[in-house]
Formats: structure tokens, C-alpha cells, sequence
């Protein structure tokens, strides 16, 4: 009796959980990248993304609304955030906990990204 009680709590929280969705950064996405002057939140990377790659981010983060959502740079996550609105522009930003860590961001992201994955991944 005690298994089906704590089945009957767990259930519908499962069948709420919902998986992250995604999004990758690939070589015809970005321009460009920079680390930024360090702040009380950490060291920031800025990402600007190409026409190609911004249609494609704000076309995600509109259908995306209101969801956990991943940016993934060759196979690592770059940024988790929900998204609360769409986003214009093609401008991203990371903040990370060190100096290091965020020049290596940038390095990777200046050097010839993967072709694919590319885009939206659900």
C-alpha cells in the first residue's frame, strides 16, 4: 500500500518533467566572441551570432518559450537558462567563475567550430 501511495506522488511529476531543449552553436553561427571586464557575477563571454545563426536563435527561443533551454558549444554547455521572451539580436552572454575559464570559452569559440550539430535539437 505504501509503494502505490508514493507511485501516485511520483507520477505526476514525471509526467511534468520535461526535457531540456537545446541549441548548438556550429561554425556558421558565430562571428565573434570576446571576453568581457570581469563583474560581481563572474567574468562574461559575449557571443555574437551571424545573420544565419540569429535567425535561427530567435526562432528558437520564440517556439521555446517559458523553457529550460541548453547552448551547447562543441558537446559542452555553454549557457542554461529558461526562456522568458524572445530573443533579437544574435547577442549571447556567458559569465563564468574565473579569468581562465572564460578565455578558454573564447578560444574555443574563435577557433573553426564543429559544421554540426547546428541549430535547434529537441
Amino acid at each position: 500500500m505504501k509503494w502505490m501511495a508514493i507511485l501516485l506522488l511520483v507520477t505526476p511529476a514525471i509526467a511534468l518533467a520535461e526535457t531540456e531543449v537545446e541549441f548548438y552553436l556550429c561554425s556558421s553561427y558565430v562571428q565573434e566572441s570576446a571576453v568581457g571586464e570581469q563583474t560581481d557575477r563572474g567574468w562574461p563571454v559575449f557571443i555574437e551570432l551571424t545573420e544565419l545563426g540569429a535567425a535561427s536563435f530567435e526562432k528558437f527561443t520564440e517556439t521555446n518559450l517559458s523553457k529550460m533551454s541548453r547552448i551547447v558549444v562543441g558537446g559542452r554547455e555553454f549557457l542554461r537558462a529558461t526562456v522568458w521572451a524572445p530573443t533579437f539580436g544574435g547577442k549571447l552572454r556567458g559569465i563564468f567563475s574565473s579569468q581562465e575559464v572564460a578565455m578558454a570559452w573564447q578560444r574555443t569559440l574563435a577557433n573553426k567550430l564543429p559544421a554540426v550539430p547546428c541549430g535547434a535539437r529537441n
